[in-house]
């Protein structure tokens, strides 16, 4: 990776519900992906790119799909192209050119899925654009091919970007003596001298925390367990893709854990370290404005969690208080972490960040008792009973725009 630093998981720690696969030393990358390579002759793979049609300007995206030019273990590789125009959606058709594999692109805002998403409006209304909707159209034209056994999921802004992150994903899933149904990524956030994920630091781990001190429920058990519950990067298998709820904005990682929860047993989950550090992007916190950057994903977040853990309401009016009291607690933690590794913190933006996913919590909280949060969008499952033939509809308007067969 660049500009990173080695970071060795070195302590095996097993914790909750899930199981953690941790990086060792002495992983040999290019054993690991024969091997994937192998079995997924028997067990076809898809990987998931949603993207906006903006970060095609980046030079993330190109990075990784350089990296996947020409790997033998996909069977697909489906760029999910969201807020994208028909300039767009052509841009994304020379980018993916070179890719060697099979690659489809799935444009939700296209004319061909308007349509279709437009018949339906009445018995089934899909809401506005977002990377969960979004998301959730693509499995439905990946479910109606049904050639694959798993598919892998991650964000398109990746820099220094490297094909350990799908192959460490995959492998639990495809390797029969696995065999799990669903695996989480986590990793290390470090650049510019500091440690990053606010959300999951500041907002996550201490709202979890009070949730389950009333409410200690295996959805907020399972959550509060994962290394990283935010991370853009999970893998599943198709069979279960099509049984889970798909929550429609920055809610959809912790939604997908909920529903997974419910879905399958612990021993069926995992979650693996992908890479030695992980960049993207950073989003900016936009205190002032919570439909705008870090403080939209917190409210967002916050009512996927009020709404999956359902707390008494009794106790809910000072939720943000308490939330406050404990991410408070944290601060002291991170510092040490931070100052022990030679890293820089900033106290003053760590408490102005509490402040504003305070907020957020109190927004959703509001949300939640005026029933304005959006339910996730319905399993696939379901759906074909609600709306029959609306997956083939997708499939088939996926198809005639966006799919490109290389041989060979």
């Amino acid at each position: 990776m660049q500009n990173c630093r080695r970071y060795v998981v070195g302590d095996f720690l097993q914790f909750g519900p899930a199981t953690t696969l941790h990086r060792l030393p002495g992983i040999d990358l290019s054993e690991l992906k024969e091997e994937l390579t192998k079995l997924s002759r028997r067990r076809p793979i898809s990987l998931l790119i949603p993207a906006l049609a903006s970060e095609m300007d980046a030079p993330a995206l190109g990075g990784i799909l350089k990296s996947l030019k020409t790997v033998g273990y996909l069977d697909e590789l489906i760029l999910v192209l969201g807020r994208a125009d028909e300039g767009d959606f052509q841009r994304a058709q020379r980018l993916l050119e070179p890719v060697s594999t099979r690659t489809t692109i799935v444009w939700p805002e296209g004319p061909r899925l308007s349509e279709v998403l437009q018949k339906v409006r009445k018995d089934l209304d899909v809401g506005a654009p977002g990377k969960g909707r979004d998301v959730w159209i693509a499995l439905g034209y990946l479910l109606f091919r049904g050639k694959v056994h798993a598919l892998g999921l991650h964000d398109a802004d990746i820099i220094g970007y490297t094909g350990e992150i799908p192959i460490r994903l995959l492998f639990p899933l495809i390797h029969p003596e696995l065999n799990y149904s669903f695996c989480k990524g986590y990793y290390t956030r470090v650049s510019d001298g500091s440690i990053h994920g606010r959300v999951t630091r500041l907002l996550v781990t201490p709202l979890v925390s009070v949730l389950s001190g009333e409410n200690p429920d295996p959805i907020l058990e399972l959550i509060g367990s994962m290394r990283y519950p935010l991370a853009g990067e999970f893998a599943m298998t198709a069979e279960l893709a099509g049984r889970i709820p798909v929550s429609r904005d920055w809610g959809l990682e912790v939604g997908i854990l909920s529903s997974i929860s419910r879905a399958v047993s612990p021993a069926e989950i995992c979650q693996a370290d992908l890479c030695d550090n992980y960049e993207h992007k950073h989003q900016v916190l936009s205190p002032d404005d919570s439909a705008r950057g870090l403080n939209r994903m917190a409210v967002e977040v916050s009512e996927t969690l009020l709404r999956e853990s359902c707390p008494a309401e009794g106790w809910m009016e000072d939720l943000p208080a308490r939330y406050a009291r404990k991410a408070g607690e944290m601060i002291p933690r991170y510092r040490a972490d931070s100052l022990a590794s030679g890293l820089k913190y900033d106290e003053i933006a760590e408490q102005k960040a509490i402040e504003t996913f305070t907020r957020a919590v109190r927004t959703a909280l509001s949300g939640m008792q005026t029933m304005q949060t959006l339910p996730p969008l319905p399993a696939w499952e379901e759906v074909e009973k609600r709306v029959p033939g609306l997956m083939e509809a997708v499939a088939e308007a996926v198809e005639k725009e966006g799919t490109q067969v290389r041989l060979g």
